[in-house]
């Protein structure tokens, strides 16, 4: 093993102490989690900063460094991390795609676009510049060329849950629901508790009348977070469609004991019940 893959390793493995002892922390006491969080993050910083200090060449750390700081929405700081790299390294086409989407998230959009091409103009098999681009495209509106570049990133990695799962939204919004579902599907078996994956497929199920196979995926999202109001309505909705009347006057109230003035719980709970007297 070389001296760089050494120390990289030692930093990684420094890294994945930190979150375990984060996450002890966590179900140890709840009292400041925004300190623990905070505190994790410097803790992470700081032990990439100091492998640095002992082989400040090795160009894997500043992307790890970079990574880190994109973790916490310091996305100055990253591009800083992945300017540093690129500066010694032109060729380095996952540093390209990274400071893309730091860019990106920083509402550069028109640099953020040059760096996704450039990262597939020296790697054009990497899949995951493919999909980073395909956000870009989606978000101004042309579906056509995101579509292409997710069948691009998975072509190039079948196993990219992420870019099965946006291209199962676009076809969702084109009112294409088994094709949808098929992608939320191959996400969802790459990523079994894929909770947004599961919310998206739940809708195309509703859409094609698979009510129960809606239900299925709207318990497993609620489960995971039960306060989540566009779900509990949908279920909502399924649950009236199947004749469970109880089931969904209690996700009505749910939804008011988190949004006291929704009008729209207001109005179905008053209509719900209203009908279940008659």
């Amino acid at each position: 093993m070389t001296r760089n893959k050494f120390v990289l390793m030692i930093c990684v493995l420094i890294l994945l102490k930190g979150c375990v002892a984060s996450n002890n922390t966590m179900l140890q006491s709840q009292t400041n989690p925004t300190f623990n969080q905070s505190q994790s993050k410097e803790k992470n910083i700081l032990s990439i900063k100091s492998a640095l200090h002992n082989d400040e060449k090795n160009l894997d750390l500043y992307i790890l460094l970079g990574k880190e700081y994109m973790r916490y929405n310091n996305f100055t700081e990253a591009i800083d991390s992945f300017n540093i790299v690129l500066s010694q390294d032109p060729s380095a086409f996952e540093a390209f795609n990274y400071r893309g989407e730091a860019y990106y998230l920083l509402g550069n959009f028109e640099q953020a676009l040059s760096d996704f091409d450039m990262s597939l103009a020296i790697n054009p098999f990497y899949s995951d510049a493919y999909y980073s681009r395909a956000k870009y495209y989606d978000g101004i509106n042309n579906s056509k060329l995101a579509l292409g570049d997710l069948d691009s990133a998975i072509k190039y990695n079948n196993k990219n849950f992420l870019a099965y799962q946006m291209r199962g939204k676009i076809k969702q919004r084109y009112k294409l629901h088994a094709d949808a579902v098929q992608d939320f599907d191959y996400s969802i078996s790459q990523k079994p508790n894929n909770v947004t994956a599961l919310y998206y497929r739940s809708l195309s199920y509703h859409q094609l009348g698979r009510l129960h196979n809606a239900l299925d995926d709207l318990n497993q999202v609620l489960n995971h977070d039960p306060s989540l109001v566009p779900a509990l309505f949908i279920r909502a909705d399924i649950l009236k469609s199947l004749n469970k009347i109880e089931d969904a006057i209690k996700d009505y109230e749910k939804i008011l004991s988190e949004e006291r003035n929704n009008a729209r719980a207001k109005k179905e709970l008053i209509i719900i019940k209203r009908a279940k007297r008659l």
